[in-house]
C-alpha cells in the first residue's frame, strides 16, 4: 500500500507555488514553428521535436486551452441545450461533489 508522508505533501505544496505548476496564459502561437520543444528530446539518436505551425496540429489541440464548463453553469443549463459531453461532465462533477460531501460528513463524526 502506498503511503504519503507529511514531507511529500509539503514538497507538493511547495512545488505547486513554483513556476513549474503555474498556468501562464497561452498565446495563439506559443512557439515559433521550428523551435525545439524543451524536455521532449530524451531519446538518443533522434532529432529533437520541434513546434509546428498552428494549422498543422489537429483541431482538438486548440480546445485544450479553453476552460471546462463549471458545475454551476451545468446546473443552470436547460437539458435540451446540453450536449452529450456536457451531460457526462455534469454526472462526473455531481458524483465528485457527493463523494466529497460524504467524506467530509464521515470525518465530522
Amino acid at each position: 500500500m502506498y503511503r504519503v508522508s507529511r514531507n511529500s505533501s509539503q514538497i507538493w505544496r511547495r512545488a505547486a507555488t513554483t513556476r513549474f505548476f503555474s498556468r501562464a496564459p497561452v498565446s495563439p502561437q506559443a512557439m515559433k514553428p521550428g523551435t525545439p520543444i524543451p524536455g521532449l528530446n530524451f531519446m538518443k539518436g533522434k532529432e529533437p521535436i520541434v513546434a509546428l505551425k498552428r494549422e498543422e496540429y489537429p483541431d482538438w489541440i486548440n480546445d485544450l486551452d479553453k476552460p471546462k464548463i463549471t458545475l454551476a453553469k451545468l446546473r443552470r443549463m436547460p437539458e435540451e441545450e446540453a450536449t452529450d459531453r456536457d451531460k457526462m461532465r455534469y454526472l462526473k462533477l455531481t458524483r465528485r461533489f457527493k463523494m466529497k460531501d460524504n467524506n467530509s460528513a464521515a470525518e465530522a463524526q
